[in-house]
């Protein structure tokens, strides 16, 4: 089964500053939540994100998951050490103290696993797992499906789902109903004059016929 998780606002940490760990650490970066990277080594990549203010860094040798009693907001915890060992304390003691656990080692102890994700301009992933039977073969294939995926997905599509964002945090509050809320998004789709304002790239202009349509069916919710 492949979730995506909504860590905005949430506390992850990720143990251990080497080519995993940054892998994980780039996948949290730009999701809206709080970072903290505990690693024995500081690359230049660790040192540029801490200066930027973009995660806290620690600098601590571990031989044991104690660190992580100092922390009691913990909502991810990922273990990304070379040491087997090491990171399976990390993920029980991230578990035993209520954290989503992942080690990069060991799917069986993790409660998730990692999908290569094929992301289109930071709005569509599509995800290709394995459930941790092999992260090298997603990978694999992740990058031969990507040559198609571009074609078929066309800018179009990415703008018609930053506009069904716009339309349905607007219609939240004028339109009471999740049916009727999800009906209207639906007639956004099949609207003549948004679409081709979309493919005119009048972005602003196909926002405000949303909110035109959006009166229309305001008025026809009331009645």
């Amino acid at each position: 089964m492949i979730v995506d998780l909504n860590v905005r606002g949430k506390h992850a940490i990720v143990i251990g500053g080497g080519t995993e760990g940054i892998r994980k650490i780039r996948g949290l970066l730009g999701q809206g939540c709080m970072i903290t990277v505990i690693s024995n080594r500081v690359n230049r990549f660790l040192a540029n994100q801490a200066a930027l203010g973009k995660i806290e860094l620690v600098k601590a040798r571990l031989s044991d998951a104690r660190i992580l009693e100092d922390y009691n907001d913990m909502f991810l915890v990922l273990a990304a050490t070379n040491d087997h060992m090491l990171n399976r304390k990390i993920v029980e003691k991230g578990r035993s103290m209520g954290a989503f656990v992942y080690a990069v080692d060991d799917p069986v102890v993790s409660d998730f696993s990692y999908a290569s994700i094929l992301n289109i301009e930071g709005v569509m992933q599509v995800a290709i797992s394995t459930s941790g039977r092999s992260p090298i073969m997603a990978r694999k294939v992740r990058i031969r499906a990507e040559r198609v995926l571009r074609r078929i997905i066309r800018k179009a599509d990415i703008e018609n789902a930053k506009l069904q964002e716009f339309a349905r945090l607007a219609a939240r509050p004028r339109i009471k109903t999740v049916g009727k809320r999800k009906e209207f998004l639906y007639s956004l789709i099949k609207d003549r004059r948004i679409q081709n304002l979309i493919k005119e790239d009048k972005i602003e202009d196909a926002k405000s016929a949303t909110l035109e349509l959006l009166q229309e069916w305001e008025r026809k919710s009331t009645k």
